[in-house]
């Protein structure tokens, strides 16, 4: 089951348009709104839809016009983003293996939960804005700290585990950012302080 109402009815019905024109069908959608579909935690605005895309950067632009008229933020072999019809897209060449199927529901192809995690880890290693680490906040409470290290190394076989490990509990660049609208409410202390036990207990653990 989806929690629909974690999107505006205007993202959602333009990301169903999306993921129905030919070049971004096998795309999968990612971070926070992959993730709020699936847990209903927070409201999320903006579409990231990663996969591998055959298609050029200019007929990507061309496959947008049959639906709406993009504006341009950026265009590239491999990272476009745009805004239609008042929302962000990012549509990027993803090269990195999926680690389980995507959900299929609603029309609507979605990244599995463990997949968006690693990736959730991948962005705060970064520079984590708040929402990152709120939806780290509420990863923690379906899978242990070790756990989502775990899919992290499986999807970047390259990544380091010590530098992740580094950026969790590295709040700063993120004070700043507003506070998202909350479907399961939750403040930004209680958000650091969890995070904060779940690398003093990770590391106390030896791992």
């Amino acid at each position: 089951m989806l929690f629909i109402e974690a999107i505006d009815p205007a993202t959602l019905e333009l990301l169903i348009q999306l993921q129905a024109l030919p070049a971004f069908s096998s795309l999968r959608l990612v971070r926070g709104t992959g993730l709020a579909l699936q847990i209903g935690h927070r409201i999320s605005i903006d579409i990231d839809l990663f996969g591998n895309i055959k298609a050029d950067e200019f007929e990507v632009v061309n496959q947008l016009k049959s639906i709406a008229t993009p504006t341009v933020l950026k265009k590239s072999k491999n990272i476009n983003i745009f805004i239609i019809n008042g929302i962000k897209v990012d549509i990027v060449n993803y090269p990195y293996p999926w680690l389980a199927p995507p959900l299929r529901e609603n029309n609507l192809t979605i990244a599995n939960i463990i997949d968006i995690a690693a990736m959730k880890l991948s962005a705060i290693t970064g520079r984590g804005t708040k929402k990152d680490f709120i939806d780290l906040f509420f990863l923690l409470k379906l899978y242990s700290l070790n756990q989502l290290l775990n899919f992290y190394k499986q999807k970047y076989p390259d990544g380091s585990e010590f530098l992740v490990i580094k950026s969790l509990t590295y709040f700063d660049d993120a004070e700043d950012d507003d506070f998202p609208v909350m479907l399961v409410d939750t403040n930004w202390q209680a958000v650091k302080q969890r995070i904060r036990n779940a690398v003093k207990q990770f590391l106390e653990l030896g791992h």
